[in-house]
């Protein structure tokens, strides 16, 4: 008897203590995911022109900064060239509308300038200041336009597709399609979709492994989304985005993915 009631107790230690333990345990998970484009984007130009050169192509990876495509710049850098040389003679102009002010000022001291003349120094050299920055600002806006005049990479790029054609009209004042669509050329995402239940073991910045055919790479979870959705199987769930580094490999978007999350 006095074995049975140890045993009895025994066991039932043994289930407090596994009680109070389990919310500490964790334990591995593993969701069926699609690979989707990280950073995807359409790229174009604030400014209006003809195209002149495209330089890529769909597939092609392309660096930060560098070119994709080139409206002709000829009248952009013209403009900037004009407004450089009206700038120069507007500051020459407020240097001597300041040389002036000065001397009438020290003439209205002696006596000898009325005070209508003074201030009128002193207008002129209000409006040739006015000019100067008005010309300075046009000056901006044109270095503006020839500097957009090229659409260049914002961050190294996967290039997925080009409309761009060389003779293209691109009016500014009209909706424009993208002229070259890009995403992210180092990072993907994998996308698993979640139930309300299985939120809880899921953090933004969670570190996450994507398993895409055969090979395995390490991720943290980007997003998670706030609303259900359903995907084209049917499942319903919460959007996980799962963000991982590619290492080179090509991979594509709609590709099967598995993630595992710790």
């Amino acid at each position: 008897m006095i074995s049975s009631f140890n045993k009895i107790n025994s066991y039932k230690i043994a289930l407090m203590v596994l009680t109070v333990l389990a919310p500490a345990v964790t334990f591995a998970a593993d969701y069926e995911a699609k690979l989707n484009w990280s950073q995807r984007t359409g790229l174009g130009t604030p400014v209006s022109g003809i195209v002149e050169k495209v330089f890529v192509v769909t597939g092609d990876k392309v660096k930060k900064g560098e070119k994709l495509v080139q409206l002709d710049a000829s009248v952009f850098s013209a403009h900037v060239r004009e407004f450089k040389a009206k700038l120069k003679s507007a500051e020459e102009h407020y240097l001597e509308a300041e040389r002036e002010r000065e001397r009438a000022m020290e003439l209205y001291d002696r006596t000898v300038l009325s005070d209508h003349d003074l201030q009128m120094a002193k207008n002129n050299l209000t409006t040739a200041q006015a000019e100067m920055e008005k010309v300075r600002a046009t000056l901006k806006a044109k270095q503006f336009d020839l500097k957009y005049s090229a659409v260049r990479a914002p961050f190294d790029v996967l290039v997925l597709s080009s409309t761009a054609q060389p003779g293209q009209v691109i009016a500014t004042e009209f909706k424009q399609e993208p002229l070259v669509i890009v995403a992210a050329a180092n990072k993907m995402l994998a996308r698993f979709y979640a139930l309300e239940e299985q939120l809880a073991a899921l953090t933004k910045g969670k570190e996450a492994t994507v398993t895409v055919a055969g090979r395995k790479y390490t991720g943290t979870i980007k997003a998670i989304g706030l609303e259900v959705e359903k995907n084209k199987k049917g499942i319903t769930g919460y959007p996980v985005d799962v963000e991982f580094k590619v290492n080179g490999v090509i991979l594509r978007s709609g590709q099967t993915a598995k993630v595992g999350i710790n």
